[in-house]
């Protein structure tokens, strides 16, 4: 994961029967501020993109969203606070990824399930995820601290894995794991912007499946 961006889960797909319903009605308070922030977090992470992150001031941004910085502030608390808002959500995902595996499956199957819903989760905020991508590789700071977030996933993920595992703590083979995961994530990630036409989850069962056969040999082998 070159930036292990993730967001909150998206909503109902546009077109579909609850995206209809949840339209036929008007959103709540709650709702208008949380549809604004996405629209300013929007904004904010193009211009970042667009012409990097420590080049865009707080008030270039509340002039392209036509807010007051005040409002800024209490989105996002800082420009920072752009770029890793996700990072609650993120780690709250990590906990529901690792929570439905089956311990009794062979090792081997528990982590391609594991790897497989972690890419269905990513793939969901593709469009942010690029976004983020492109603001984080290009700075240094953001980067390191991207890290620390990729490090606090791998450890909510081993700590989700060995409550099923029923260990009081994770063992260092759940350590390992929950490892190996995130790095078939930031392979099969680096791999799909590369080849941007195809699914996630194809490059990341891919990128299991290779590091499967390095260590094993093939089927059957």
């Amino acid at each position: 994961m070159s930036t292990g961006s993730g967001t909150a889960r998206r909503g109902a797909v546009e077109g579909s029967p609850a995206a209809a319903s949840r339209g036929s009605f008007p959103l709540t308070r709650a709702g208008r501020r949380e549809e604004s922030r996405r629209r300013v977090e929007t904004i904010a992470l193009t211009l970042f993109a667009r012409h990097g992150f420590d080049d865009v001031t707080v008030e270039q941004v509340c002039a392209e969203a036509q807010i007051a910085p005040a409002t800024f502030y209490r989105y996002f608390g800082s420009k920072e606070g752009v770029v890793f808002g996700y990072e609650q959500g993120f780690l709250a995902a990590a906990s529901e990824l690792g929570l439905p595996v089956d311990p009794d499956q062979p090792t081997v199957e528990q982590l391609r399930a594991v790897v497989q819903r972690c890419s269905r989760f990513l793939e969901e905020q593709r469009e942010v995820l690029a976004l983020r991508d492109d603001i984080v590789l290009a700075n240094a700071a953001l980067l390191q601290r991207t890290f620390a977030v990729q490090r606090r996933f791998e450890a909510t993920l081993a700590a989700a894995l060995a409550m099923h595992r029923q260990e009081a703590e994770p063992s260092t083979g759940t350590l390992l794991d929950a490892a190996l995961c995130v790095v078939v994530l930031r392979v099969a990630l680096r791999s799909w912007r590369s080849h941007s036409d195809s699914s996630l989850q194809v490059h990341a069962e891919d990128t299991y499946e290779l590091l499967r056969t390095r260590l094993t040999g093939p089927p059957g082998g």
